[in-house]
C-alpha cells in the first residue's frame, strides 16, 4: 500500500537519448522505423513516470502503462516504494539505447531514492523495450525496478536509530539518560469504550474525545499512541488502565531527566513526530521517531538524536534469505549538549517553588558571566517556560533602573526624596503599595530600601524622555535575546508622556520583563556590567550586552540593595548570609480584576536570583519565603 509522506521537492533529471536523425518536415517527432529513437522516447516516459509513482501519494499507473504487463508491474513499483519507504525518486536514462534488432532494445537507468529517515540509495537498473505490434513497450520485469528482483525476489530495509544523547550540566553530569518507557494508546476503529477513553483523560491527562475521534479515523489495524510515560509510572496506572477495551501498550527508550518535573520546562519533552515536529528534526528523521517537542529537546533536536543508519538487502522470495546486502549507511551517534545549568541549584530552585500555592517562577545566573544556573516553574510542572517567556510588568524591582536613571541625571543616593502618600501627575493619581505609611523627608536610600513609589515619582521631571529606555539598555533589557532556548528580553519604550513616564519609572505601565531579565538586573548589579545571558555553551552568544554602568552607580547600588535586605522590605533573607536584594509588587488585570504580582530580584556572591509570585500580595511576603526557601538549600 503507498504510503503517505510529507510533500517534498521531486525532480526527474531526464536525458534525451540520442537519436538518429528524423526526416525533414517531421516536426521533431520520432521516427516509428528508428528503433533506437522509439526505444529512447518510451523509456524517456517511464523515467518521469516512475518518478511520479514514487512521489508523495504517487500512484504507479503511468509508468506502468508503458509496460507489456500494465497489471502485473504496477503493484510490484508500488511494492518496492514502499519497502524501501522511498520519500522521492530521481531516474535518469544513461546514454543511447543498445539494440539487437528492430524488436528489442535496452537502455540503463541511473536511479536515486530518497529512504525516508536514512539517507539516498542509489543503483543502475536496465529497461529491456520490447515492439509489440506498432508500439513500444517496457517488459515488466522486476529487473527493471532493480537488478535482480526478477519476479519472486525483494528488497528489505532495515534502519536502525542511534542512542539520544545526554543534555548535560555545567560539570559535564547527565541531566537527562535514556530511561525506560511506554506508549500508551488504543487500536484503531471502535474497539475502545466510552469507559477507556473516559480512563485517559482522568488518569492520564489526555483528551479522550479528542483520542476518539483519532482511532475512529485511523485505518483498521493500526496503534494509535496517545503519550508517552515512564515505565514506573506505567507500573502504577496498569491496575486501573490495562484490561480497558482497546488499550494497547508499546515500550520503548526515551531521553528523560531524573524526575517528570525535573527542568522541564528548559529541558523540553519528547513525543511522537508529528507534522511540525518532523520537520524540526530534519530529512533523516521517521514519523516514528521519538523527536523533541520543546524545550532543548526541540531546539537541539539535530544534535542529539545524531544520524540513523540503515541497509537494505536484496532476498529471496521463496526462503526470505538474504542473498546480498545492496546498500547500506552507518548512523552516526549524537553529540550531548552542555548547559551551564546548576543540578544542585536547580533542584533547590523547584522544591523552593513547590512551597508556594501560587504559580511561580525563579531563575539563578552567574552574574559574571551571565550563565543561567537554574529556571523553574511551578508548583506543578509545566511545559510553558514562564521563566523564560513570561511578559511581566517588573515592580519596584524596576526601581534599580530608575535609581540608576536619576543618577545619572546627578541624583545620588543620599539626595532626599520625599515620601508623600499619593502624588498627582497631570491629573492621573499613584499611591504607594498599602503597607507603607507616607514619612515624609528622606534620601533615595531610604526611598529604594521602603520601596516608595512617590518619592520616585516626585523626580519624573529631571529624565530626558527617553532616559528610563536608555538606563534600561544599561541592565540589557530590550535586547532580543538568542539563547537555545525562546527568552524574552524585555520591553523598556520611551514614555508618549509624563503620565506614561511616571509608571515606567516604578516598573508599571508599558515595561515589561522575563524573570530571566530581571534577574540579569540583579547580575548587572553586582557584576557592574549587563551579560549577555547563555543556557548552552558554545552556542548562545555570550559576553557583555552594554557598556559597564559608571562604578559609582554600580556601587551605590550594591549598598541600596543591602541595606534593603538589612534595614527595608527585603528582611526575609536576612537569615541567608550576605544577600542583597530589591521587592516589587506588580498590579495586573487579570479576568477583570486588578491583582498584584510579588517580586524579589537580588543576588548573594556571584548568584543572581529572581522569583515572581502570580497574585502575591506583595514582594516581601509571597517572593520573599521561596526566595529564602532557595537560599538556605546552597552556600
Amino acid at each position: 500500500m503507498k504510503r503517505t509522506a510529507a510533500i517534498v521537492c521531486l525532480s526527474a533529471l531526464l536525458v534525451t537519448a540520442g537519436c538518429s536523425d528524423s526526416k525533414s518536415g517531421d516536426g521533431g517527432k520520432a521516427d516509428p522505423n528508428d528503433e533506437k529513437q522509439a526505444s529512447a522516447e518510451v523509456v524517456k516516459a517511464f523515467a518521469v513516470g516512475w518518478v511520479k509513482a514514487w512521489a508523495p501519494d504517487g500512484k504507479p499507473t503511468e509508468a506502468a502503462a508503458l509496460t507489456d504487463n500494465p497489471a502485473t508491474f504496477g503493484p510490484r513499483l508500488d511494492d518496492v516504494d514502499t519497502a524501501l519507504v522511498a520519500q522521492s525518486a530521481t531516474v535518469t536514462p544513461q546514454g543511447e539505447p543498445d539494440c539487437a534488432d528492430d524488436s528489442n532494445c535496452t537502455q540503463d537507468l541511473a536511479v536515486e531514492a530518497v529512504l525516508r529517515g536514512i539517507g539516498t540509495m542509489k543503483w543502475t537498473s536496465t529497461a529491456a523495450v520490447v515492439k509489440t505490434g506498432d508500439a513500444w513497450k517496457i517488459k515488466a520485469s522486476g529487473d527493471t525496478i532493480y537488478p535482480g528482483l526478477g519476479e519472486a525476489n525483494y528488497l528489505k530495509r532495515v534502519r536502525s536509530v542511534p542512542a539520544r544523547a545526554s543534555i548535560l550540566d555545567r560539570t559535564g553530569k547527565p541531566l537527562t539518560t535514556n530511561r525506560p518507557v511506554v506508549i500508551v494508546g488504543v487500536a484503531s476503529g471502535n474497539k475502545a469504550t466510552a469507559a477507556t477513553y473516559a480512563a485517559f483523560t482522568k488518569n492520564l491527562d489526555v483528551d479522550g474525545t479528542k483520542l476518539w475521534n483519532r482511532a475512529k479515523a485511523a485505518p483498521a489495524g493500526q496503534f494509535v499512541d496517545a503519550i508517552t510515560i515512564r515505565a514506573e509510572e506505567w507500573d502504577k496506572l496498569r491496575p486501573k488502565m490495562g484490561n480497558l477495551p482497546g488499550v494497547l501498550t508499546m515500550g520503548g527508550t526515551q531521553s528523560l531527566p531524573e524526575s517528570s518535573t525535573f527542568a522541564r520546562s528548559v529541558i523540553g519533552t519528547m513525543k511522537t513526530a508529528t507534522a511540525e515536529t518532523l520537520k524540526n528534526a530534519g530529512p533523516t528523521a521517521s514519523s516514528q521517531d521519538q523527536v523533541g517537542t520543546t524545550g532543548l529537546q526541540y531546539s537541539m533536536q539535530q544534535q542529539l538524536a545524531g544520524t540513523p543508519g540503515g541497509e537494505v538487502n536484496l532476498r529471496d522470495g521463496k526462503t526470505k534469505m538474504v542473498i546480498k546486502e545492496v546498500f547500506k549507511q552507518e548512523g552516526k551517534a549524537g553529540t550531548p549538549v552542555r548547559t551551564t545549568l546548576d543540578t544542585n541549584l536547580q533542584r533547590a530552585a523547584e522544591a523552593a517553588l513547590a512551597t508556594s500555592k501560587l504559580p511561580a517562577s525563579l531563575v539563578a545566573v552567574q552574574a559574571s558571566t551571565g550563565q543561567i544556573l537554574a529556571a523553574a516553574n511551578g508548583p506543578t510542572a509545566t511545559n510553558y517556560n514562564r521563566a523564560f517567556q513570561g511578559h511581566y510588568a517588573p515592580g519596584s524591582t524596576f526601581k534599580i533602573v530608575t535609581s540608576a536613571a536619576l543618577m545619572g541625571a546627578g541624583l545620588t543616593q543620599a539626595s532626599p526624596l520625599p515620601c508623600t502618600n499619593t502624588i498627582n501627575v497631570f491629573g492621573k493619581s499613584f499611591k504607594n503599595y498599602d503597607g507603607l505609611a507616607p514619612y515624609g523627608n528622606g534620601t533615595m536610600e531610604k526611598a529604594f530600601n521602603q520601596s516608595c513609589n512617590t518619592a520616585f515619582i516626585s523626580q519624573h521631571g529631571r529624565l530626558a524622555k527617553d532616559g528610563m529606555t536608555k538606563a534600561a539598555a544599561m541592565f540589557g533589557l530590550g535586547q532580543e535575546l538568542k539563547t537555545s532556548v525562546p527568552a524574552y528580553g524585555g520591553e523598556v519604550p520611551a514614555p508618549k508622556d509624563d503620565v506614561a513616564e511616571a509608571a515606567s519609572m516604578i516598573g508599571q505601565g508599558t515595561v515589561t520583563a522575563s524573570p530571566l531579565g530581571v534577574a540579569l538586573i540583579g547580575a548587572t548589579v553586582k557584576h557592574g556590567t549587563a551579560m549577555k545571558p547563555v543556557l548552552v555553551t558554545g552556542k548562545d552568544p555570550a559576553g557583555p550586552a552594554a557598556a559597564p554602568l559608571p562604578p559609582a552607580t554600580a556601587n551605590a547600588l550594591r549598598a541600596m540593595m543591602r541595606s534593603t535586605v538589612t534595614n527595608g522590605t527585603a528582611s526575609a533573607l536576612a537569615s541567608t548570609g550576605v544577600a542583597s536584594g530589591k521587592t516589587g509588587t506588580a498590579e495586573v488585570v487579570a479576568n477583570g480584576k486588578v491583582i498584584t504580582n510579588g517580586w524579589m530580584v537580588g543576588f548573594r556572591g556571584d548568584v543572581a536570583f529572581a522569583v515572581i509570585v502570580e497574585g502575591g500580595v506583595s514582594g516581601g511576603k509571597a517572593a520573599g519565603p521561596v526566595l529564602k526557601n532557595f537560599l538556605t538549600r546552597f552556600k
